[in-house]
């Protein structure tokens, strides 16, 4: 074997890539050169005589599968077969799907092609109803299968879209075998059936493939494990890389316990330790290894490195996310004038809607950046679209914005009846917004057009008068009069949350705007215009990298920001509830230390404006985890949070709404539609600035403004002194 192969490799890597037969599973930590030993051991191979035919490699994307390729090719010059679990599937179905009753030309349906089978599914069985959207059953289906199971082997909860599966499962899966098609998940099933239902051909790609390695396998999920094990014998050769404390897509189907239990269903393997870390500083990865060691479902393992300790870890406590914002910003411009490229500098968020404040932010100071694997926030769909409701408010004219909305959520206004609508306007001299309130230029269309119109004129013009009052108010109307959030909210996908958080950061920007300005309406699409009317970037150079953790995975930066650092932001409170979802949680707080080289910047934020209420925010559960001594305070050279009365630029409205704000005063009992019953414990503010906060039943305080929330004042009979 070429010595060139083991020269830079450390005792651990060495001892995987020249592993011979058998199992062997290697537990590759963060910054351990996992890429370099599965490079390397398929070289090996290959320098020892195993021909590359023989080769099986597989990884989850197919940039992954080509740089691992390049590299083989680089070390040896041969061709090796490196594809995705999918690719790889689809290739062997072209051959063998006809003994699954498909023809050897099978269509492979994308999510659009799914849905628009299932859509008409729903309508054979009278689903038509718009609480069953064909996207939310495609994706329950997809998730099913991809645990390999069916509506009747599992709970899927009494609601409108689990009944509709069940309906429509048997249908949806005849529907494709008579089309002679397959849906991405098809791709695994059915060569996972193809195995399981034909023992001579699982026989004949054994042989075929006595070589399998496989990629990032804390990633893979129950169909892809059980494709694993038929492919390989007990004793077989198969090598599996990946770290257990970095399985952070649970939300994909991907199972922890497949790496967990890998040497229970391979009796005999050899595990390799990858430890020695190469890419952060010794005291980032210590404080890596004290948040991970508090998991339980791992390996175990301890990364260590020969790099320097480098500089403790900041902390931030900030008042709230605009002070949050500002420091970053503040941070990032002194590492670039202190020599940091800004491509090398990384702010991560655990949720979406966190970006725009820092965005701002950034935007204020002149500093360029970039959303990596996602849009700014104003970019995005559904604040688009509620943008455009609000511009339609401002200015009747403006018939681009109003044709963007005009069938959303959709109000069964096909193309035919909006040309009638948009003629009869023009002969009129009108704009499209004022004949949609304008019950004559509605001659000719049906009956539930014509109604659906009133409808929507009818919401219009209550968040037009509502506007006066400023941009939240009109928000609110928009949203309860169209019934936007349940639109956006319903496709029962994973970024169903992102989508509802983005809509309450939304909320929350226009309260801010509202009380910091007496600008209304206008003047907050003016804002918003000159937020984005700017590119992000400012040019062609480098940039900031802003991402969610999840999009961080893989990648590495000197300097990494972590910010939203709050107990239900980071751990989500909604991944916490779900079982072992905090260890899944702290897993992704691992993935974002370990992604940094140098300097970490760990922040977060006394309050959050939570669906119009200011709630109090406790710091992550994580940031008590990591050891005191390497942690140094941040201490910015401003402080713009100040208690409420200190706050004497705020002006009460000359005019409040006396409906809105209740009058309550200290140990009044109240009640809050989403918390319940709480006790007053302080008021400050007048009009519609009065503010109080609320020590709910449980146990929580939160700082609610008055007008926004909604409360209900309790007599003596609705709670014990």
């Amino acid at each position: 074997m070429s010595q060139s192969f083991l020269d830079d490799l450390n005792d651990a890597q060495r001892a995987a890539v020249l592993h011979g037969e058998g199992p062997l599973m290697v537990l590759a930590g963060a910054g351990s050169g996992k890429t370099r030993v599965v490079t390397r051991r398929i070289a090996r191979l290959l320098d020892q005589g195993v021909r590359s035919s023989q080769i099986l490699a597989l990884t989850f994307t197919n940039k992954a599968a080509g740089e691992m390729a390049n590299r083989v090719q680089a070390l040896f010059g041969g061709y090796v077969r490196v594809a995705t679990f999918h690719s790889a599937c689809a290739r062997f179905l072209r051959s063998d799907a006809t003994l699954l009753g498909y023809p050897a030309n099978f269509s492979i349906y994308d999510t659009y092609d799914r849905d628009s089978l299932i859509k008409s599914l729903l309508e054979d069985v009278g689903l038509t109803s718009t609480k069953v959207k064909p996207a939310a059953v495609g994706s329950m289906v997809s998730r099913l299968k991809n645990c390999a199971t069916k509506p009747g082997d599992s709970v899927l909860g009494d609601n409108d879209i689990a009944r509709a599966v069940e309906r429509i499962w048997q249908r949806y899966e005849e529907r494709m075998q008579q089309l002679g098609a397959m849906d991405f998940d098809d791709l695994l099933l059915c060569f996972l059936r193809l195995l399981r239902e034909h023992p001579q051909k699982a026989e004949s790609y054994r042989e075929r493939f006595p070589w399998l390695l496989v990629d990032e396998f804390q990633d893979t999920n129950r169909v892809q494990y059980d494709i694993l094990r038929a492919l390989s014998k007990q004793d077989g050769n198969i090598c599996v890389v990946g770290d257990p404390d970095q399985s952070i897509y649970g939300f994909r189907g991907a199972e922890v316990r497949n790496i967990l239990d890998f040497e229970d269903h391979y009796p005999g393997t050899t595990v390799v330790r990858l430890e020695q870390n190469y890419r952060s500083s010794a005291n980032i990865l210590s404080a890596a290894e004290s948040v991970i060691e508090n998991n339980k479902l791992r390996k175990q393992k301890r990364l260590r490195t020969d790099n320097a300790p480098g500089d403790k870890l900041l902390l931030f406590h900030a008042g709230g996310p605009s002070e949050e914002a500002d420091a970053i910003a503040d941070r990032v411009l002194g590492l670039s004038g202190e020599g940091a490229a800004l491509d090398q500098i990384a702010i991560f968020y655990r949720a979406h809607y966190l970006s725009r404040s820092i965005e701002q932010s950034l935007k204020d100071k002149g500093v360029p950046y970039e959303i990596v694997g996602g849009l700014t926030f104003f970019e995005r769909r559904e604040i688009k679209d509620l943008l455009a409701y609000l511009r339609v408010l401002v200015n009747p004219l403006d018939d681009v914005s109003m044709q963007r909305i005009i069938n959303v959520p959709p109000r069964g206004l096909g193309k035919t009846s909006l040309d009638k609508l948009k003629d009869a306007a023009a002969a009129e001299g009108m704009s499209l917004r004022e004949g949609v309130s304008l019950s004559e230029l509605h001659v000719g269309l049906s009956a539930k057009s014509r109604k659906a119109l009133l409808q929507l004129g009818e919401a219009l013009d209550k968040a037009q008068a509502a506007s006066s009052r400023g941009a939240h108010q009109a928000l609110k109307v928009i949203l309860e009069g169209t019934g936007y959030i349940q639109h956006a909210t319903g496709i029962g996908d994973p970024d169903d949350i992102a989508r509802e958080e983005n809509i309450q950061e939304l909320v929350s920007d226009t309260i801010s705007f509202d009380e910091k300005n007496g600008e209304g309406l206008a003047g907050y699409l003016q804002h918003v215009s000159l937020l984005t009317s700017a590119d992000r970037n400012g040019g062609s150079g480098p940039a900031v990298q802003m991402m969610s953790v999840h999009a961080a995975k893989g990648l590495e930066f000197d300097h990494v920001f972590i910010a939203g650092l709050e107990d239900s932001v980071f751990p989500s409170m909604r991944a916490a509830a779900a079982k072992d979802g905090i260890e899944e949680e702290r897993r992704l707080m691992y993935v974002a230390l370990t992604r940094a080289r140098r300097t970490l910047f760990l922040s977060h934020a006394r309050e959050r404006m939570v669906n119009g209420s200011m709630e109090r925010m406790q710091p992550s559960r994580f940031l008590k985890e990591i050891p005191k001594g390497l942690l140094a305070d941040h201490e910015a050279v401003w402080h713009r949070f100040s208690r409420e009365e200190d706050r004497a630029d705020w002006s009460p409205d000359p005019d409040p709404d006396p409906d809105a704000v209740i009058q309550v005063s200290v140990g009044a009992r109240v009640r809050h539609d989403m918390y319940g019953a709480g006790t007053i414990r302080r008021v400050s503010g007048m009009g519609i600035m009065s503010r109080a906060v609320v020590r709910f039943d449980d146990g929580i305080d939160r700082e609610l403004i008055l007008e926004y929330a909604g409360l209900q004042q309790l007599g003596d009979g609705d709670f014990d002194l």
